[in-house]
């Protein structure tokens, strides 16, 4: 359903300007930062360069949580973020409401790693930097899985939205099983991470740049860490891990 806007008033307008503003110096710091890590590249082993990059983007998307905060176009309520802060090894799911939802948990959390697709690829000061950083989901799922685990054990996390696409409102998406196939291979802990918004804010319903009448307010809550049961049959197991799951992020 398509979302009509309401009549914006002056502040709003200068804040949906802001709001532009914040994206495109984000998207040039990103490019800049993209071609410093290019050009490091050749003197870091593939360890900690996958180390010092993951730092760089932790940085990077703290500083467009700082921006928008800065616009008043964001407010973070998370009471847990210290427990948060100490997150390693882990399967990280959370539901999807909106664009933002991976910028703000990857701020949060140190050390993570994101699945992407291979559309990203595509863009070759990028494709460097996203080999290390990221896991390409190109379709087959026992490679996903097994880089996924590698990177779990070397201390870092993974974060993953089972429903593969953004939230949308009054719809139930199919959950995708890939993140619990994971923590039943892996043996990982996965930490469930529900995402509340407060208006609809980079969502698929409404344009890039509205931001609303009031400042979107984003409420993080950390659930407790979740293990798959060991000897079980994979199926049911992740069947059952699914369910678990679905109901704290308010996803069944």
């Amino acid at each position: 359903m398509e979302y009509k806007l309401p009549p914006m008033s002056i502040p709003t307008r200068v804040r949906c300007a802001l709001a532009v503003m914040d994206y495109f110096l984000f998207g040039f710091g990103g490019l800049c930062v993209s071609v410093v890590l290019l050009i490091l590249r050749p003197f870091f082993p593939a360890r900690k360069e996958r180390e010092l990059g993951s730092k760089t983007l932790q940085y990077s998307w703290k500083l467009m949580c700082m921006l928008l905060r800065s616009t008043w176009n964001l407010r973070l309520h998370a009471p847990q973020k210290r427990e948060m802060e100490q997150i390693r090894s882990s399967i990280i799911v959370a539901n999807h409401p909106s664009l933002i939802d991976v910028v703000i948990l990857t701020a949060i959390i140190p050390k993570c790693m994101l699945i992407v697709k291979p559309a990203l690829m595509r863009w070759p000061f990028l494709r460097p930097i996203l080999r290390r950083l990221c896991i390409v989901n190109n379709g087959d799922s026992n490679e996903l899985l097994k880089h996924a685990q590698e990177a779990i054990e070397q201390g870092f996390n993974i974060i993953i939205f089972p429903e593969g696409t953004r939230t949308t409102p009054g719809k139930k998406n199919k959950l995708h099983r890939g993140a619990f196939h994971l923590a039943i291979r892996s043996g990982a802990p996965i930490v469930p991470i529900r995402i509340d918004t407060s208006q609809p804010f980079l969502t698929k319903e409404v344009p890039w740049w509205y931001v609303g009448e009031h400042c979107p307010v984003f409420t993080l809550t950390l659930h407790e860490p979740q293990l798959a049961r060991q000897g079980e049959p994979a199926h049911p197991e992740a069947v059952r891990l699914c369910g678990e799951i679905a109901s704290r992020l308010g996803l069944d």
